[in-house]
């Protein structure tokens, strides 16, 4: 009992230091940008006003202040720079222009550092981020091989090129840059994002390396929902059904419910004739979520097919669709149906 003690209050203590810890680095924040904002107003001449404006500018950029690098740096370019300060302005404009989704702007100031340093492998893929995040794929396209141009290896324009080359369903290329990303991040001791191994695994599936989308898949299953639900159209596909349905299960029961797994799973309970799984899984999703929902319910009245074979309750089921969807044409086709049944 004693010990439990001390270990809540050496718990306690701990979040207060920490509570501590962090209202002191915003105090210190704040005090060195008030320093910094007091010594740009004494300035006493430009050459002052420069230095303090530039400190002031490295500050907001280390803090990621995207609002305020924009206004300090617009203010520095009325000075007279050097080209590297000169550079420094431009692409750190550019770069919290594009954060704040100012294409123009930012694609402006981007080529104005590139004007600068041409070689420069930042600013390639700075204007590169600028045109794939405004859909101009085929600009962004040549800046990143630009960059590889530089450095062949480099694991952002390689990644980039296979993001855009999968958007465009150029699925054999955009394969061959995830691979090179991928032994390129391996050998650092690094790895790429969730959502390129996705990309990989759709660009793989897409050219008929099924085996290869499956163990990419695979190995991100457990950290995505849209990687398992991929593995499962690839494992239904086959006929698989047992992975498929173990694929699902770690999101069925949890707290939050959600209806494309719940849809999903259960489709794989009817094709794999586990028509009661599907019924307790389907008055599962029902009890947790008191809106109605036809797909649930469609579902629901085909596992009631195939446990009773009982007419009256899929017309019972199927008019409870009918009197509370708002959706004309699913109403229409459960109208006919039911007119059909009830005629026979």
């Amino acid at each position: 009992m004693k010990k439990m003690f001390y270990k809540k209050i050496k718990i306690f203590l701990l979040i207060l230091i920490s509570l501590f810890m962090f209202q002191q680095t915003i105090f210190c924040n704040e005090k060195q940008e008030s320093v910094l904002i007091a010594n740009l107003q004494s300035a006493k001449n430009k050459k002052q006003e420069k230095k303090a404006g530039f400190k002031l500018f490295q500050y907001y950029i280390g803090i990621e202040n995207h609002e305020k690098i924009i206004i300090i740096g617009s203010e520095l370019l009325n000075f007279q720079l050097s080209k590297k300060q000169k550079y420094s302005v431009y692409y750190n404009l550019a770069n919290s222009y594009l954060f704040l989704s100012q294409a123009e702007k930012s694609l402006e100031v981007g080529r104005e550092a590139q004007y600068l340093y041409p070689k420069k492998i930042e600013t390639k893929l700075l204007l590169g981020n600028i045109y794939k995040n405004n859909s101009l794929n085929e600009l962004a396209i040549v800046k990143y091989k630009e960059c590889l141009e530089l450095d062949k290896n480099n694991l952002e324009a390689l990644t980039n090129l296979g993001n855009i080359y999968n958007l465009q369903e150029n699925y054999k290329m955009s394969l061959e840059y995830f691979e090179k990303a991928e032994k390129e991040a391996l050998q650092n001791d690094k790895t790429l994002s969730i959502n390129d191994y996705i990309n990989m695994a759709i660009s793989a599936k897409e050219i008929g390396r099924i085996e290869q989308a499956t163990a990419i898949l695979e190995n991100i299953k457990k950290k995505n929902k849209k990687s398992s639900l991929l593995l499962v159209d690839i494992y239904r596909s086959k006929q698989e059904y047992d992975k498929a349905i173990k694929t699902l299960m770690p999101f069925v029961y949890q707290k939050d419910t959600d209806i494309e797994i719940y849809c999903n799973l259960a489709q794989i309970y009817l094709l794999a004739n586990k028509f009661n799984e599907a019924k307790d899984l389907l008055l599962y999703f029902k009890s947790e979520n008191k809106d109605n929902n036809e797909v649930i319910d469609i579902l629901l009245i085909e596992a009631y097919h195939n446990i009773y074979h009982d007419k009256k309750i899929e017309l019972t089921e199927l008019q409870k669709i009918y009197n509370y969807t708002d959706l004309d044409y699913i109403k229409r086709i459960i109208g006919k149906i039911i007119k059909f049944e009830q005629a026979r």
